[in-house]
């Protein structure tokens, strides 16, 4: 197969939501929309591992929530978090919400996306539509929801809104947190994204900038906390990275480092 952003193309097709591609490089395979930034990669040899640092870094949610059983996957990609999560949590349930059937087929097909697993299912729906009719219906409430909605041009949209970030926080439990990825070279973007989250979350967030890259992943909670009482989280870190090794010490370092004067004095 001929050589494509320094590998060799898997796959590649276009329809009316745009073009997917898949590429190998070495044990690495990756999912591109049309441009040469990554939206997901997977081991060959270990597909569970999270092989891209932005979703090592939205695994610093397990700081709180160390063992969620009721989860919510918006954005599918090629599915690195609901592999990750499916490994570690024997008793989990997920639900993914996936607005582009192509991401799905492709998940499944070229990325080990179980089809069959009781633990996982997945939607070909909108994130907001979604979240905003669980939220409506009283339907499930979840402990942890990971949102990582992005396309070939930025965050989608209809994952942006004021009334979606208030659904997230309705249908997340007493203990439940949001992880987010957001853009943060996008200042307007990204300010506007954390004053909507803030205003959902009663200002209980936080944000942890991923080394080297423009991701900022926020993080918001329904539990009150405060940041000087991070520090009091090390001997967890330590002890949950010795099980997911995400890098958990080094996400609350930079977490007490970031936060430890106000959000929006920082941020915003």
């Amino acid at each position: 197969m001929r050589l494509y952003y320094g590998g060799s193309v898997v796959y590649q097709a276009a329809s009316d939501e745009g073009i997917i591609e898949v590429v190998d490089i070495g044990d690495q395979r990756s999912l591109h929309f049309g441009t040469y930034p990554r939206q997901s990669s997977m081991s060959l040899q270990s597909p569970h591992l999270l092989e891209l640092s932005y979703t090592r870094a939205m695994m610093a949610g397990l700081l709180f929530q160390p063992r969620p059983k009721t989860i919510c996957v918006i954005g599918l990609g090629g599915g690195s978090l609901v592999k990750f999560l499916l490994h570690h949590f024997e008793e989990c349930q997920i639900d993914v919400i996936e607005y582009r059937q192509d991401v799905i087929d492709v998940a499944h097909r070229y990325f080990e996306v179980p089809h069959n697993d009781p633990r996982l299912r997945i939607h070909h729906d909108d994130g907001y539509q979604f979240v905003s009719n669980q939220f409506f219906s009283n339907g499930a409430f979840y402990d942890l929801l990971l949102v990582d909605a992005f396309d070939h041009v930025g965050m989608s949209a209809s994952v942006g809104g004021q009334a979606f970030f208030d659904a997230c926080a309705g249908v997340l439990n007493d203990d439940g947190l949001m992880s987010i990825n957001l853009w943060g070279t996008d200042r307007p973007g990204f300010s506007q994204s954390m004053q909507r989250i803030n205003q959902s979350f009663d200002n209980q967030t936080l944000v942890l900038p991923v080394a080297d890259k423009g991701n900022v992943i926020g993080l918001a909670l329904k539990q009150k906390f405060n940041v000087s009482q991070l520090k009091r989280h090390r001997d967890l870190a330590e002890n949950l990275n010795q099980q997911f090794d995400v890098g958990l010490p080094q996400s609350l370092h930079d977490l007490i480092k970031q936060n430890i004067s106000f959000l929006n004095r920082l941020f915003l």
